[in-house]
């Protein structure tokens, strides 16, 4: 259940809903599987799993989601395959070009008739609403793919102001100015992975398992790199890689965290769930606020 990537967003107005009313909301959107006619499937299931009940789950002041998506597996080849043949065919029988709309309808009739053959894939996309401190959080890390959960967030709930969490000064100078100094502010600690690009070029440096205090960094900062990726690790309880849009991505948790959870004895599923939620939440609630004093406040222009 531990979070692996998190984009943050700043939800315009105080969340108001407890855990219980949120899931009588997502009701209606709740996931159905594809038909034989559909591409694609998007809805709410519980974040517990097969086991969970409701479509949310509440701790504390925080409120777990999770969408499910589902596709329809159609391998371009295939598709592509049987076009050429329809085209051919035509050009055969009826001696004259294929035009592009032509071969669009064409696709579109293929795509279709394959559909009520073709395999399903499905993937779940976690995420928590944090209703005291106004932040929606998740798990993703594609932005299309967070977009798409709060889209559906913003149209089951019928409006949702969120915005993406921005920090006053900008992560990428941020970042770089904590490779030069070596010192990162707040409790943050430098790891072992950049990535470096250059303003006036296409130059870009990708590193892993280096010092990166070493004189090679510095020198490609000194010749106007500046760092757009970095891997930073925060009170030795969260490690992870912050990226130019402030989104943190490949998150990992202590092993003193982890285990926190499991000093609970959790008989079910359910229970390690919400032992794990609970000791999460409350880490990474008090990470992002660190990371954004750390970045210089929040820009709420």
């Amino acid at each position: 259940m531990w979070y692996k990537n998190l984009r943050v967003f700043r939800l315009g107005d105080a969340f108001e809903l407890t855990a219980e009313q949120l899931a009588e909301q997502l009701e209606p959107a709740s996931f159905t599987p594809c038909g034989k006619m559909d591409l694609s499937r998007y809805g709410w299931v519980s974040p517990l799993g097969p086991e969970g009940a409701s479509l949310t789950h509440g701790a504390g002041s925080y409120i777990a989601l999770c969408a499910k998506k589902q596709d329809k597996i159609l391998p371009a080849g295939v598709i592509k395959e049987q076009l050429e043949e329809k085209v051919r065919d035509i050009r055969n029988k009826e001696s004259r070009p294929v035009g592009r709309k032509e071969r669009e309808t064409l696709k579109d009739e293929i795509t279709f008739s394959l559909l009520p053959q073709a395999f399903s894939k499905s993937s779940l996309c976690h995420g928590f609403i944090d209703t005291r401190n106004r932040l929606l959080v998740v798990d993703c890390a594609s932005a299309n793919k967070a977009e798409e959960f709060t889209s559906a967030l913003r149209d089951a709930l019928g409006s949702l102001k969120a915005t993406p969490l921005n920090p006053k000064q900008p992560a990428s100078s941020v970042m770089t100015s904590w490779l030069k100094t070596g010192q990162p502010d707040g409790e943050f600690t430098l790891g072992d992975e950049c990535e470096l690009i250059a303003s006036k070029d296409e130059r870009v440096i990708r590193g892993k398992k280096l010092d990166l205090l070493d004189d090679q960094i510095t020198q490609h900062l000194d010749t106007g790199m500046f760092a757009s990726k970095l891997a930073v690790s925060w009170k030795e309880s969260i490690s992870c890689v912050i990226d130019d849009q402030f989104t943190f991505k490949r998150v990992k948790f202590s092993d003193e965290l982890i285990e926190r959870a499991g000093d609970r004895n959790p008989e079910t599923l359910a229970e390690q769930f919400d032992n794990e939620f609970a000791i999460m939440t409350l880490e990474l609630s008090a990470f992002i606020q660190a990371a954004l004093d750390a970045f210089g406040g929040e820009d709420t222009v």
